[in-house]
């Protein structure tokens, strides 16, 4: 494998495995602390969340750190807005309050895009692999010839 790819599968692998996670329903009445969720405000929340989180906040996903009955805190990640602009915050402690809530969902690692995405990069290595002993990309050059290159003649 040249540089080159090496370099450019490296900066790619992060960018594909996160398409390995998938968001389901949250199977708790309460965030549990360490989970990682997406918390998707109500209109109310929209407005009583603007100065924590900004304007015009669709969700917001970050880490539970702390939860009670009626309020809990995240660890933000990232802000979505509403026009779908994302924020990347480097988690910042934000309260919330549950009746703010519309919804919570949990990030989970899906087995089967995991799968999906391992087998892809096991096909593509293997096809990278055969291409190159099959010397499909030419990676053999042909000097130049000439006085000097060891072409001359006695």
């Amino acid at each position: 494998m040249t540089r080159s790819a090496a370099g450019l599968a490296c900066l790619l692998l992060p960018v594909v495995a996160g398409g390995c996670y998938t968001y389901a329903a949250y199977p708790h009445d309460q965030p549990q602390p360490a989970s990682v969720v997406e918390v998707q405000l109500n209109d109310r929340g929209r407005v009583a969340m603007e100065r924590n989180v900004g304007p015009e906040v669709r969700s917001v996903e970050g880490q539970v750190v702390q939860a009670d009955d009626s309020t809990f805190v995240l660890s933000v990640r990232r802000v979505t807005g509403i026009d779908g602009t994302l924020s990347r915050w480097s988690g910042e402690h934000v309260n919330f309050r549950t009746e703010n809530v519309r919804l919570i969902r949990e990030k989970k690692l899906s087995a089967g895009r995991t799968a999906m995405f391992v087998g892809s990069l096991t096909a593509s290595a293997m096809v990278f692999i055969a291409a190159g002993s099959l010397n499909v990309f030419g990676t053999e050059r042909e000097g130049p010839s000439g006085p000097g290159n060891g072409d001359q003649d006695n």
